[in-house]
């Protein structure tokens, strides 16, 4: 009986340990959470480095990934006049930049809640241009086929 107790406690005991090495490990290798963008996160690469204009990459987008331009233009159709201005805006405010800011800007919004504020306006505001690496492959290795500023391209219906 002494015997049967004392493996019992033996077992609590070590049980006990393990579970507070394995406490002591996650609370000591835990730390604080952080993010960064990576060369394709939150903003594909080849949109950092493409030379093409926001026109030239809808243009793209409409003939080799038609269902991504529809989707995207229904949702555009479907906001308020400023906020479709405001899009166009801060859409031309990015590719006017060089790689170096388009860089940073990814940086910003992966580590920032808050930095895009047109983000709260409307959420997939850039998705055309940011979501998704096939869409972005497939437009820029064909936008430069397309006129710089045709604004046509925000026109659909």
């Amino acid at each position: 009986m002494m015997r049967t107790n004392f493996r019992n406690t033996a077992r609590i005991g070590l049980a006990a340990a393990a579970l507070a090495g394995a406490i002591t490990t996650g609370i000591a290798t835990s730390g604080i959470a952080s993010a960064d963008a990576t060369d394709d996160y939150p903003i594909p690469n080849r949109i950092l480095r493409t030379p093409c204009t926001a026109e030239q990459i809808m243009a793209a987008a409409r003939d080799v990934e038609p269902v991504y331009y529809e989707r995207y233009m229904i949702d555009y159709n479907n906001k308020p006049a400023a906020d479709q201005q405001g899009a166009q805006d801060r859409i031309h405010w990015f590719f006017s930049m060089d790689y170096a800011g388009r860089r940073q800007y990814s940086e910003d919004t992966a580590t920032n809640a808050f930095y895009e504020q047109m983000s709260w306006r409307w959420p997939n505001w850039a998705k055309l241009f940011f979501n998704n690496k096939g869409v972005a492959a497939h437009t820029t290795d064909i936008c430069q086929n397309y006129p710089a500023g045709d604004m046509s391209v925000w026109d659909w219906h």
